[in-house]
């Protein structure tokens, strides 16, 4: 009953606008990054104002609700449906206001006939039947579909290659967040390492309000030299970054630092304790669950799931779901030629990565040498016991 009275409200919120679109103003929204991984992108929205009623919308594709049935599940598999919905601008502020994040406004340089189109294409987008679509990570998501608003409505932008891949976008935003980029590093298989334009770029909500620069609006200057949007102006600052002892602490706790320790803690135990095998046999044990349960994961990712972006995946030259099977082999020449060939593929793909149509996390080439420090050590005492 109560989202049936919902729709009813912005059905006729939206019937209000109609009378009076003359007078709109549209322009794009581009919210700062969040803490979490739902919000660490950023994000795009469109801003719809009527200077004559006061009337103020924001439409966002990016909505998703944590309650819907098999959330994660839906998530993992690419078959979640995002939608769009309509708020209040007041609102939409005021919940970046309390989660600290900023808001920077690019009103577009639009007709009134314009104005006209997109503010109806946004209202029949909004509809119950219309507003669901299909979520994906690179290609369908809340900028991309602001972006493919102007491509439908016949704007003119200068695309050209950027020299980056979608890979190393993802790098240069959530970089810092040293542990999600390596994690994003691990599930994205081969296809995010081709080159990608200045349009594709656009799939990051940062990236989107740099792209409006380039658009052109041939309805207001037929040379089509007019540029879309204006200048940005800034409506919400975000809460301070953290400081600089708070930055040296994430790198010191990063990916490649852990693994660098952990390697050192094996060579280093591994030559002073007097129970080699004993130890070797544990940790090797332990590395070879994690490993081989991962490369499950990355199997699941590419051959069970709706993913694109997942397959094709490299990284099973070293985290392998076969790395399992000597968890549950008992000692012997069987169990130490499996790890062996294992270990091998592994470095192999290290040693020819440049072959390789996929980028490593520089965590990568860490794990492997661990591999091999263990199989060489491994290998050096078995005949002792």
């Amino acid at each position: 009953m109560m989202k049936r009275l919902i729709l009813t409200f912005f059905a006729v919120l939206l019937a209000t606008g109609l009378q009076a679109r003359d007078s709109l103003s549209i322009s794009l929204l581009t919210c700062s990054q969040g803490k979490d991984i739902s919000s660490a992108f950023g994000h795009s929205a469109i801003r719809v104002k009527d200077v004559t009623t006061g009337e103020d919308l924001v439409f966002n594709y990016g909505t998703f609700s944590f309650e819907e049935p098999h959330f994660f599940l839906k998530f993992l598999r690419g078959d979640l449906n995002y939608c769009l919905s309509v708020n209040r601008f007041h609102n939409f502020k005021y919940s970046y206001e309390k989660a600290g994040r900023g808001i920077i406004e690019q009103p577009l340089n639009l007709t009134p006939w314009q104005e006209n189109e997109i503010y109806l294409f946004l209202t029949d987008n909004a509809l119950p039947e219309n507003r669901f679509y299909l979520y994906d990570f690179l290609q369908d998501n809340c900028a991309t579909r602001i972006r493919d608003i102007f491509d439908r409505e016949g704007f003119l932008i200068t695309d050209t290659l950027t020299g980056a891949t979608y890979r190393d976008e993802l790098t240069r935003l959530v970089g810092h967040y040293r542990w999600m980029m390596f994690g994003i590093d691990l599930l994205l298989g081969a296809k995010v390492d081709r080159e990608i334009s200045v349009r594709e770029a656009a799939f990051l909500p940062d990236r989107l309000s740099q792209s409006m620069a380039l658009y052109a609006n041939p309805g207001i200057d037929s040379s089509s030299s007019a540029p879309l949007a204006s200048e940005c102006r800034v409506l919400l600052e975000p809460d301070p970054a953290p400081g600089r002892w708070a930055g040296i602490l994430s790198a010191a706790t990063g990916p490649f630092p852990v693994f660098v320790i952990l390697l050192l803690f094996y060579l280093l135990f591994f030559m002073r304790t007097s129970r080699k095998w004993r130890f070797m046999h544990i940790f090797s044990t332990v590395l070879y669950a994690i490993l081989g349960t991962g490369g499950v994961i990355l199997c699941l990712m590419w051959f069970a799931t709706n993913h694109i972006w997942t397959e094709n995946n490299w990284n099973l030259l070293w985290m392998n779901p076969l790395m399992l099977i000597p968890v549950f082999l008992p000692n012997g020449v069987a169990k130490n030629l499996i790890i062996d060939i294992l270990t091998l593929v592994a470095v192999l793909g290290l040693v020819f990565g440049w072959l390789i149509p996929q980028t490593f996390h520089p965590a990568v080439t860490v794990i492997i040498l661990l591999l091999a420090l263990v199989a060489l050590s491994r290998r050096s005492i078995y005949r002792k016991y």
